[in-house]
This record gives C-alpha cells, structure tokens and sequence, in this order.
C-alpha cells in the first residue's frame, strides 16, 4: 500500500509513481485518460497522500481529493524541478514529485476556493488587457513617428491627438495609413473599456470582502492590491516573521555570501512577480503624492527615504514595509492605524 502516491497531470495522460514512506517506490503507472484517473482517484484509500506539481488542472483535481478526504499537497513546480534527475519526461518528472514531497523546505501551494479562482482569473485577464493595451500605445506612437508626428507618454496623448492627427488632412500620412491608425484606435479604446469594467469587478469584490477591506487601510493598498492579496490565499502562520512574507515575494536584497563575507545584491524578484510589481506601483503611487512640506511622521519619513535613497529605492523600501504590515493584519481583525508620534525620526521605522 502507497503512503504517498504523485500525479505527474497532463489533459489525458497521467503519470503516477506511489512510495511506501521510506522514499522506496513501490507503485508506477501510466494512466491514458481523464475518466480513468477520476476513476483510480475515487477507489484511493483516504490515508494516501496526494502529491502534484502546480499547473493547469492541479486546482480541480486538489479540491476533488480533499472533498473524498484524501491528504492534499500541491507543490510548486519551480521547486519539483530542483529534484529532477536525468532527462525531462513523465516517469521523471513523477519520481521528482516524490522527492520534492520528502523535502520539508518546500511549502504547499494553497488550495484555493472556487470563488478566489474566480478573483485571480480577473486579475489576470486585466493584466493581460493592460498588456495589449499598452502594446498597442506604443504601436500607434511608433507608427506616427515614422511620418515624423511625435505623441507625448500617456493615454491622454493617444485619446486626445491620434483623433486630431486622423482628422488633419494637411498631414502627410497616406489614407490606408489612416483607416489602420483609426482601427488601432478603436481597438485601444476597447481594451481601456474592458480594463475600467474587470477593475470595477475587483473594487466591488474588495468591498465584499472583510479581510481586503481591513488591507485597504494601509497606504498604498487598494482593492487591485488587496484582492489579489486574499485570491493568492498565502498562509500567514507559515511564516516565522513579517520579514520571512516579505522575502516570499521576492522584495529583499538577492544574497550572494559565503563563510564570513555577506553580500548583498539587487531585488531578488523571487515569488510572485505580479502582486511584487503591484506593491511596488502603489508605493510609487504614495511617494509621487508627498507634500514636502508635511509634517505627518509617515510623510517625514517617506521624505528622508526620498533624500537619502533615491524614488526607486524608496518605493521597494515601503513595498517591503506593507508586505509587512499585510502579514501582521492577515492574523488579526484589526485594520491599520496612523499613529502620531512625539518623535517622526523614530516613527514606524522599519
């Protein structure tokens, strides 16, 4: 009897490979379609401990096993392939899995809800928009500069001067060229209208919900950021430490040290890209809105971050102080307050 059995998944082929718990494998087999692996699945023992690599697919599966009541683990597959040996092919990649689910180091990917799929599938089809969109900004600029007409950054410029430029006939552009800019146009017009309704989506899924209302309080937290934060699901209690969370997104200082010598590099970038740039959008979103003149403890210190480092630095520095803030609401019903302090150098340091 397999303690642990692993799914290397795919659409129809199913990789599986089972240990007796002592890293011994005992149990390999090639399923060839979707039907049969339901069927296998719905006949496995509930003390058998499921392991798969995160993918298309993994998240159904999971929430099907853990209703049966089988022990769940979905690993990540960055990880699953640090324990590939030999040539990549599905017998390998499930003996992977196996060895990945021995490594304590490795931590679960969360078993999401039905409904948080639901908010991350809004996130990632607004990034995508806000990718073509941008994409086609920048086509329309660069298709203009080669007839010599230069557009200022920003959608206003686009919005407001493509239309004036189209109606110019002293212009020299050829009419061909203009029935293709006005395609674009309508095109980038379009992608801004979707990407205005999937954020009103997440702006109402953030006022629904307790939890992305309480990380609304911080500043340079919104409900894009707060969403995202609460469909990502990230366990708290697996941290030690705020400072562990932050890392976890990848907002430290890359290390590159040995025995006695600790060096320290650029951001490290590790975890999840999205929500990282996130943070960082909304930190420079706060800082771009500091008066120099304030005398509030947070905007004094935000300042002498400015002086003293530099915007860019800055704004990692106060991504990486949310992050931490976040971790700390994510285990309490509070909600973050701004607490005047009798001396703003010392003030919320981090």
């Amino acid at each position: 009897m397999c303690e642990n059995l692993c799914v290397d998944l795919a659409k129809q082929v199913f990789q599986l490979a089972g240990d007796d718990g002592t890293g011994r494998v005992i149990y390999e087999a090639r399923i060839k379609s979707r039907q049969a692996f339901h069927d296998l699945l719905s006949t496995l023992p509930t003390t058998v401990t499921v392991l798969m690599e995160s993918g298309p697919g993994a998240q159904a599966w999971a929430r099907l096993l853990q209703a049966k009541g089988n022990p769940v683990r979905i690993l990540p597959a960055q990880r699953v392939a640090e324990h590939r040996s030999g040539a990549k092919n599905d017998r390998n990649d499930a003996h992977a899995i196996l060895r990945a689910g021995r490594d304590s180091s490795i931590a679960s990917v969360p078993i999401k809800s039905t409904l948080s799929l639901t908010i991350q599938a809004l996130h990632r089809v607004r990034r995508g928009n806000i990718k073509r969109h941008t994409a086609l900004g920048n086509q329309i600029r660069g298709l203009l500069l080669e007839h010599g007409i230069a557009l200022a950054q920003g959608d206003a410029s686009i919005s407001q001067r493509v239309p004036r430029v189209l109606e110019d006939a002293s212009l020299p552009l050829p009419e061909m060229l203009r029935e293709l800019l006005d395609e674009l146009l309508a095109e980038w017009r379009y992608l801004g209208e979707r990407i205005a309704v999937l954020s009103g989506r997440l702006e109402a899924a953030a006022r629904d919900d307790g939890v992305a209302r309480r990380l609304i309080t911080i500043r340079g937290v919104g409900p894009i950021i707060a969403t995202a934060i609460v469909a990502k699901q990230t366990e708290p209690s697996r941290f030690a430490s705020s400072r562990m969370y932050s890392a976890y997104f990848g907002i430290v200082p890359d290390q590159h040290s040995s025995g006695s010598k600790v060096r320290l590099g650029k951001m490290s970038k590790r975890g999840d890209g999205y929500i990282r740039s996130l943070m960082i959008q909304g930190a420079h979103a706060v800082l771009s809105q500091l008066k120099p003149d304030s005398d509030q403890p947070d905007d004094r210190r935000l300042l002498r971050w400015l002086s003293r480092l530099g915007r860019k630095e800055a704004a990692i520095r106060l991504a990486n102080r949310n992050l931490r803030i976040i971790w700390s609401l994510l285990q309490s019903d509070q909600v973050y307050q701004h607490k005047p302090n009798s001396r703003p150098e010392a003030a919320m340091s981090l």
